[in-house]
């Protein structure tokens, strides 16, 4: 049975312990000539490690004293209290996550050679039967779950020939697109306590992360694409994942830095067979012709740096696809093609104002699941388009998901506000009048989702910023020729 969870202050408390520290094998250096390899599951299944990790995970599911490290809840209690979503180093700090947890699992284990497993869901969308078999004893079953297909979760979007930058913050960014999707929805999909910031309950969160770290390294072979060199001031300080354990960045730069490495190094090149074509339609025919009818939110300042353009307020969703219209003010519609030739001419010598608009969000305030929607099993595609110019399509006009997931950790640490960056998108927009934007929320269910209403947003709206949109600092990233590790 698993432990409670304690509070952030206890857990403070009991892991200040310099015994427990000591236990731990020394962190791994740059340069070292061992590395442990990370399986795909079905690999792993057969290997001479599997019974190391059953037996592992059985301890520590077992241990019920949170403050030990060879517990199963002080780790769900690290990501809790420390855990960084939709935030700058959000892959990075996960890597040295499941890092430690791995040693935890060889000091547990007693077997040093052991490497956490990965689920490829890229080549097999099904949750690996053994998670899902509830006999007495199995420490890799675990109750309310939702759905074990996410399918319906997978994206090949972070994997576009465009996406060469890395992190948020700048355009074309690897780890705010590969967040969105297939990470967040992942979790939406398979729900239950995966869908909330204690996901590291469920077994099957572990080989996720693997995975999401493999497709990152997979992602910039063979030379670290836009990746900030490990001498850039980006990997300077170090990760926090308890008082007493911490991690240097720089450690996290690649893998082999940790002592890791994957069997299959390979990105995605195509979704699996099974159930596109279906996926395809469904979504299409969600999309409304129309559009729904909320309270208008009006134009008018926004802070002292922003403008709200419009927007709708108590926009509820449930289970089919809902769009917001705003009407743009004319003196609005000028500044949108401001932004949008400014957007469009990234890169070029182009002269903005200091006191111009410059960049575009859509923000969702006060944003609260429903009964319906804490089961989980679904999430919203976010798309921001000119319904003049035709329908939202993805990637052009994508933003990103909304779901128990997202709004569990947008509410962790107070009221839960999402803010989707959409300069970008906007810069796809062909040029011409801008009179209307929408905002679209395509309902994308798992094969278990309910149809009652889900989500409550308290006000959605689309707002100008005088901030830039990007990033503006030297992108400091590895020289030519320097090998990438």
């Amino acid at each position: 049975m698993l432990s409670k969870q304690i509070s952030r202050r206890a857990f403070v408390k009991g892991s200040l312990s310099a015994l427990a520290i000591a236990s731990l094998p020394a962190t791994t250096v740059f340069g070292q000539t061992t590395t442990r390899l990370r399986q795909e599951w079905r690999e792993f299944r057969s290997s001479p490690n599997y019974s190391s990790f059953i037996d592992a995970l059985r301890i520590m599911r077992a241990n019920t004293d949170a403050n030990s490290r060879s517990s199963w809840r002080y780790w769900t209690n690290v990501h809790v209290n420390y855990c960084p979503h939709s935030a700058p180093y959000f892959l990075a700090w996960h890597r040295g996550y499941i890092y430690y947890f791995e040693r935890q699992l060889q000091i547990v284990s007693g077997n040093s050679n052991l490497a956490l497993p990965y689920w490829d869901y890229y080549t097999y969308p099904t949750i690996p039967s053994e998670f899902t078999d509830p006999a007495t004893g199995n420490p890799l079953y675990i109750s309310g779950r939702v759905n074990t297909n996410v399918y319906s979760a997978l994206s090949l979007s972070p994997f576009a020939s465009t996406v060469w930058n890395f992190e948020r913050g700048r355009p074309n960014a690897f780890e705010p697109l590969i967040e969105s999707k297939p990470h967040n929805p992942v979790h939406n999909i398979i729900a239950g306590v995966m869908a909330t910031m204690e996901s590291p309950l469920d077994p099957i969160f572990y080989l996720h992360h693997a995975n999401i770290d493999r497709l990152w390294h997979a992602w910039a072979l063979p030379d670290g694409k836009g990746i900030p060199a490990a001498t850039s001031p980006y990997w300077s300080g170090n990760f926090t994942y308890a008082p007493d354990l911490t991690l240097a960045r720089s450690q996290c730069y690649h893998p082999l830095r940790l002592g890791t490495t994957y069997s299959n190094n390979n990105k995605p090149t195509s979704l699996p067979a099974q159930g596109m074509s279906a996926r395809l339609i469904r979504v299409q025919a969600q999309i409304p012709g129309s559009g729904d009818t909320f309270p208008a939110v009006p134009p008018g300042p926004s802070g002292n740096d922003a403008r709200k353009l419009g927007g709708g307020r108590k926009v509820t969703l449930a289970g089919s696809t809902v769009r917001v219209r705003i009407p743009v003010l004319s003196e609005d519609g000028q500044t949108l093609r401001g932004i949008a030739a400014a957007e469009a001419a990234r890169g070029a010598s182009r002269a903005v104002p200091s006191n111009a608009y410059k960049s575009v969000q859509v923000v969702l305030d006060d944003v609260r699941l429903l009964d319906a929607g804490m089961l989980g099993g679904f999430y919203y595609n976010v798309f921001l388009s000119v319904p003049e110019r035709g329908e939202p399509s993805e990637p052009e006009n994508f933003i990103g998901t909304i779901g128990p997931f997202e709004i569990n950790s947008a509410s962790h640490h107070g009221p839960a506000r999402l803010t989707f960056p959409a300069t970008q998108v906007l810069g796809n927009v062909a040029p011409g009048d801008i009179r209307t934007l929408a905002v679209t929320l395509v309902r994308v269910s798992g094969p278990n989702s309910p149809q009652a209403p889900t989500i409550e947003i308290g006000e959605l709206r689309v707002e100008v910023s005088r901030k830039e949109p990007y990033d503006t600092s030297p992108l400091i990233t590895k020289p030519a020729g320097e090998p990438y590790r």
